[in-house]
């Protein structure tokens, strides 16, 4: 642990550009998420229902998730993207995606220190606009680069390479913060060094960190200002 918190430390004096994750790393959005795919699949294919497992798709896009599922008829799968990302985003306007807690604090004290930030996820522009203006937070981040995007989401490295390419990034001077598998390797595959956060099933990888408050306490005040 003294090497790992060394290196963190080294790591972070290079640091100035921060992508963050959205769904599950700034937002507890996941419950809802998972309830707007299970109320999609029992609407229109029940049959899914039982094999459907939130934690495998994380990451990915709505269309991507019903694609990885079997559905491949294009109107019908056109019809359970919109069902469920409107289920979504009525969730948000509903007040039951929150932030989690020390993320907007975590977000100034990047600001302060004259840090940049920026949102790669793999949802939809619509969908995560709509959160994050809900929740006071869009006006931290200098861009969102949405799964609506890019070829692929995560584990694919799309959505990271053409944030770093949209916004002149070099990897060395980035660091990105995921709370998932599927978005480490994401990270990993674009050339970035990445921490995880918030999810203690990842507590085995050298890249956890705790949540975004103990990251901040245990890792970034030590900073150098």
């Amino acid at each position: 642990m003294p090497d790992q918190n060394r290196n963190h430390q080294t790591l972070l004096q290079t640091v100035t550009c921060f992508l963050f994750d959205l769904d599950g790393t700034l937002i507890d959005s996941s419950p809802c998420h998972e309830r707007a795919f299970f109320k999609t699949l029992e609407a229109n294919q029940q049959h899914l229902v039982k094999s459907f497992v939130y934690e495998e798709h994380k990451g990915k896009s709505t269309k991507e998730t019903f694609q990885d599922l079997g559905v491949d008829d294009s109107r019908l799968l056109k019809l359970m993207t919109e069902n469920k990302q409107s289920l979504y985003r009525q969730m948000v306007e509903d007040g039951e995606v929150v932030a989690f807690p020390f993320a907007e604090q975590l977000l100034n004290v990047l600001r302060s220190k004259g840090h940049r930030a920026w949102v790669v996820t793999g949802a939809s522009r619509r969908s995560a606009e709509a959160a994050l203006s809900r929740l006071g937070l869009i006006s931290y981040f200098e861009a969102l680069v949405t799964g609506d995007e890019a070829p692929r989401t995560k584990p694919a490295p799309d959505l990271y390479l053409k944030c770093l390419s949209d916004h002149s990034i070099s990897p060395q001077s980035a660091l990105a913060l995921e709370d998932a598998l599927p978005g480490i390797q994401s990270a990993k595959a674009a050339g970035l060094n990445v921490v995880a956060v918030n999810n203690p099933e990842l507590s085995h990888l050298s890249e956890y960190v705790g949540t975004l408050k103990e990251w901040h306490d245990n890792w970034l005040m030590g900073q150098n200002d």
